[in-house]
Parts: C-alpha cells; sequence; structure tokens
C-alpha cells in the first residue's frame, strides 16, 4: 500500500471527494459543438486553438523565458 501512496497519493487523495460524476468520459463543450458542425478538426471550434507543433499563435507561446520572469517566480536554472 506505501508503493501505491508513493505512486499515486495525489490520485488518491483526490478520490477520497469522489469520482467525478462523468468517470473521465465527458466529451465537453467543444467536442459537441464540432460533432454538431460536423467537422474534422476540434481546432476548428476552439476559441484559441493551438497549432499542430502545440504553439499558440495568438498570444506567441510557447517563447523564451526572460531573466526577469525567473526572478519573480524564485526560479534558479542551473547548468
Amino acid at each position: 500500500m506505501q508503493d501505491f501512496l508513493q505512486k499515486f497519493g495525489a490520485l488518491y487523495n483526490a478520490f477520497q471527494f469522489g469520482a467525478p460524476p462523468h468517470a473521465g468520459m465527458a466529451p465537453g463543450v467543444d467536442r459537441m459543438i464540432m460533432l454538431l458542425k460536423n467537422e474534422e478538426n476540434i481546432r476548428e471550434v476552439i476559441a484559441f486553438p493551438m497549432s499542430g507543433t502545440a504553439q499558440d499563435l495568438m498570444c506567441g507561446a510557447p517563447s523564451e523565458v526572460t531573466e526577469l520572469q525567473l526572478r519573480e517566480t524564485h526560479i534558479k536554472v542551473r547548468d
């Protein structure tokens, strides 16, 4: 049991409050709209879709992290 809790402790704690009512199989509004509009790609109905390479072209993300951003979040990068 200790190995299980070490590997899946967060999930185990979450399920103490009950399983999701949809059992993890909820299609989501965007998926339902995609089906209703007979679109082949879900990115056609998502407001801010990412490209095929997981880039958000509207925000320019992901991008390089600046030194100021690292300092603000107290993150140190080791070589």
